[in-house]
């Protein structure tokens, strides 16, 4: 192994990894002073939050610094990932990765703010209507850690197009089987949409099912494209 070649490359991923981190800790001090504004709009289905140990005030508030400031360095991070893995690339590799990172970069996004503005208000207000009787009180760290995890789950399944335009690239699946399996495939996730929707209503229900449908028809094409070259 020439390690003289090599060294070289782990510097520049050293002080690349190293300008990351500045970057998102700045980040994250910045919103500190602001984090106020976010819990409020988070926190705008529920109302009130609450906690229950001394310690959850600073953590609610540190949490949320360094989720959101993560939420805003993505952009950043993909930029250095390019950065240091496109110069080793030739014309069409390179093409072929900015178009993946940019991609999974907008459709995480795209999840994440349909999550955020339209899914989670609408499932918190209809689980607490199963409140009844019961007094509510939502703990502010449980609450974050809630709408964390939906947020990253939104913007994942958001990934579909880009993980099957990979797959098709491995000749792992075609355009043909997800086009003659369309129907199934159809069916399939309004019945997801069904069981993980947070309400019994037609509006959720639709909310919940079209973004995916339409997923999968861009990755019916995502994966023509692939097997063209």
């Amino acid at each position: 192994m020439d390690w003289d070649s090599i060294i070289p490359h782990l510097e520049e991923l050293r002080t690349r990894l190293i300008r990351a981190f500045i970057v998102y800790v700045f980040i994250a001090a910045l919103i500190w002073f602001f984090h106020d504004h976010v819990i409020s709009f988070i926190s705008k289905p529920v109302g009130k939050l609450y906690i229950f140990n001394v310690q959850d005030a600073f953590m609610v508030r540190l949490k949320v610094s360094l989720l959101t400031a993560l939420f805003i360095c993505l952009p950043y991070f993909f930029w250095e990932v390019w950065g240091f893995i496109s110069p080793g690339l030739y014309t069409n590799e390179r093409m072929a990765f900015g178009f993946i990172l940019l991609s999974t970069l907008i459709l995480f996004y795209i999840g994440a703010f349909l999550s955020v503005l339209v899914v989670m208000p609408r499932a918190v207000s209809f689980l607490l209507s199963f409140s009844g009787e019961f007094e509510t009180v939502i703990g502010a760290n449980q609450y974050l850690s809630f709408i964390f995890w939906s947020t990253v789950v939104f913007g994942i399944l958001f990934e579909l197009p880009v993980a099957v335009g990979i797959l098709a690239r491995f000749g792992i699946i075609s355009s043909r089987i997800l086009s003659k399996r369309r129907r199934e495939m159809i069916v399939g996730i309004v019945i997801v949409a069904a069981i993980i929707s947070p309400t019994v209503d037609a509006f959720s229900l639709i909310i919940m099912s079209l973004p995916l449908i339409v997923l999968y028809e861009i990755s019916i094409w995502v994966a023509k494209l692939v097997e063209k070259g």
